[in-house]
C-alpha cells in the first residue's frame, strides 16, 4: 500500500504527540460532561413507573463509573506530569524517537 506523503506525516506526527496527555485532558473534558449531565438531573423528575423511561438507568451508569474514571484520570495525570495547561502538556512528546537526525540536533549539528 502506497501513501502520500501527506499521510505519512501524519502518521508520524501521532507519534511525536504526548498521547498520555491528550488522553488525560480528553477523559477530564468527559468527566466535567458526565457532572454536568448529574448536576442538570433532577431524581425527583424522573418517572419510576414507566418501564420504557431509561433515564434513570443511563444517569446511575454515570455514576457507576464515576470512580474509576477519576481515579484513572488521577493516575494518568499524574504519569503523564500533567501542569494543567493543555497547550504545553500535549505540546511535548513524553516519549521521543531517537534518530540519527534527533540526535544531531542535541549537539548542534544540523
Amino acid at each position: 500500500m502506497t501513501r502520500t506523503l501527506d499521510e505519512a506525516e501524519k502518521i508520524i506526527n501521532l507519534y511525536e504527540q504526548n498521547g498520555a496527555a491528550k488522553l488525560f485532558h480528553a477523559l477530564n473534558r468527559k468527566m466535567n460532561e458526565m457532572a454536568d449531565r448529574l448536576n442538570n438531573t433532577d431524581l425527583k423528575t424522573i418517572s419510576l413507573d414507566d418501564p420504557k423511561d431509561k433515564t434513570f438507568d443511563r444517569i446511575k451508569v454515570i455514576w457507576n463509573d464515576a470512580a474509576s474514571i477519576a481515579a484513572a484520570v488521577k493516575t494518568l495525570g499524574e504519569t503523564a506530569g500533567i501542569t494543567h495547561d493543555e497547550d504545553k502538556d500535549t505540546s511535548n512528546p513524553k516519549y521521543q524517537i531517537t534518530t540519527p537526525e534527533s540526535i544531531s540536533n542535541v549537539l548542534g549539528n544540523s
